[in-house]
């Protein structure tokens, strides 16, 4: 169980969705699928939600280099995750 925003075991799953790594077979599917759970329950932009949209097809496309390049703001959590995937 986690504290805060996150309090579900469904919540924890997703996030860990939304951090599949790049390049593996599926993730750009994955993570789009995630990113609409996040998106249905208020936590993620349509912008961003559109971000992950795009990449879906593309299994090594960052969805963060992209909303990055194109200016789109990227919700704190979602930093938060990826920087501690990233250690």
């Amino acid at each position: 169980m986690t504290k805060g925003v996150f309090k579900s075991s469904e919540a924890e799953t997703q996030r860990q969705f939304l951090t599949t790594t790049i390049g593996t077979p599926g993730s750009g599917a994955t993570r789009y699928a995630a990113a609409m759970y996040f998106f249905k329950i208020g936590k993620l932009s349509v912008e961003m939600l559109e971000i992950y949209r795009r990449c879906s097809k593309f299994d090594t496309e960052d969805p963060l280099d992209l909303a990055r390049y194109e200016g789109v703001s990227i919700p704190k959590f979602v930093c938060d995750l990826s920087s501690s995937t990233d250690a």
